[in-house]
C-alpha cells in the first residue's frame, strides 16, 4: 500500500522530531513545547510545498485533546492556515477531525472554516474579500505569522484555473489571485500562458477518451 504523500518524512524535518514522531513518547505531554517551536519554524519558511508536516501537526492536535488544559487557540489557528495552503485538499480536513466543536467556535478558527468553504466553491474573490475585510473586528489576519500564504493560496488557485479553463479573461484572473494587472502578465509568462489583448489562452489539455468494457459473465 502506498503512504499518502501528506504523510511522506518531509525534508525539512528535524531528526529529533522524526525520532519523536515514531517513538512511543509521541504522545508524551511534554513534548507539547518541542512541537510548537516546530510549527513556529514551519509557518517562519515562506515555502509551503516544502515545509508543511502534517503528521508532526496532527500529533500536536492530538495532545491538545488528551490534555486540553495546554490548548492553544492561536496554534490551532496556525496549524489549519498551514493546512490551508497545502497542495493535498485532505489536510485541512485531517486536522479539523481533531477538534471539538467548542475550538471550532473560537472567532479565528471559524473565519478559517468559512475560507475553506470558499475555496472548496471556487469563490476565490469572495475568499480574498472575506480574509482581508477591513471591517473585520479581529485586530490580526487570521493567517497572521504564516510566512508565504499569500502565494501559497495563488499556487493552488492558478492549478485550478488550468485545470478549468482554456480561454478566460485578463481581469478575471487579476480578481482570482488578487493581484494587478503587471503581476497577472508575470505569472502568465512564468506558466506559459498566451496573452491576447485581454484574454489569457492556456495550453490545451490532453483530451479524455472514452473505452468501452465487455465483460463477459
Amino acid at each position: 500500500m502506498s503512504v499518502p504523500s501528506s504523510f511522506v518524512r518531509p525534508t525539512t524535518r528535524p531528526d529529533e522530531i522524526h525520532r519523536l514522531l515514531t517513538d512511543v513518547e509521541r504522545y508524551n505531554p511534554s513534548n507539547t513545547v518541542l512541537l510548537e517551536d516546530y510549527l513556529a519554524r514551519q509557518c517562519a519558511n515562506p515555502d509551503s510545498t516544502s515545509n508543511h508536516d502534517l503528521m508532526a501537526n496532527l500529533a500536536l492536535l492530538k495532545l491538545y485533546q488528551f490534555n486540553p488544559e495546554m490548548l492553544d487557540h492561536d496554534v490551532i489557528r496556525r496549524i489549519l492556515a498551514k493546512a490551508l495552503i497545502s497542495a493535498i485538499p485532505a489536510d485541512f480536513n485531517l486536522c479539523l477531525y481533531l477538534l471539538t466543536d467548542e475550538v471550532c467556535k473560537d472567532a479565528s478558527i471559524a473565519k478559517l472554516l468559512a475560507l475553506r468553504e470558499s475555496l472548496e466553491r471556487a469563490q476565490f474573490v469572495k475568499f480574498w474579500r472575506d480574509m482581508y475585510d477591513p471591517e473585520d473586528e479581529e485586530e490580526e489576519s487570521v493567517v497572521d505569522g504564516i510566512a508565504g500564504f499569500d502565494n501559497g493560496l495563488r499556487r493552488l488557485i492558478l492549478a485550478e484555473i488550468t485545470a478549468t479553463y482554456q480561454k478566460i479573461p485578463l481581469a478575471a484572473v487579476q480578481d482570482m489571485v488578487n493581484l494587478d494587472e503587471e503581476a497577472v502578465l508575470r505569472l502568465a509568462k512564468e506558466n506559459g500562458w498566451a496573452v491576447d489583448g485581454s484574454v489569457i489562452s492556456l495550453p490545451v489539455k490532453s483530451e479524455v477518451k472514452a473505452s468501452v468494457i465487455n465483460e463477459n459473465v
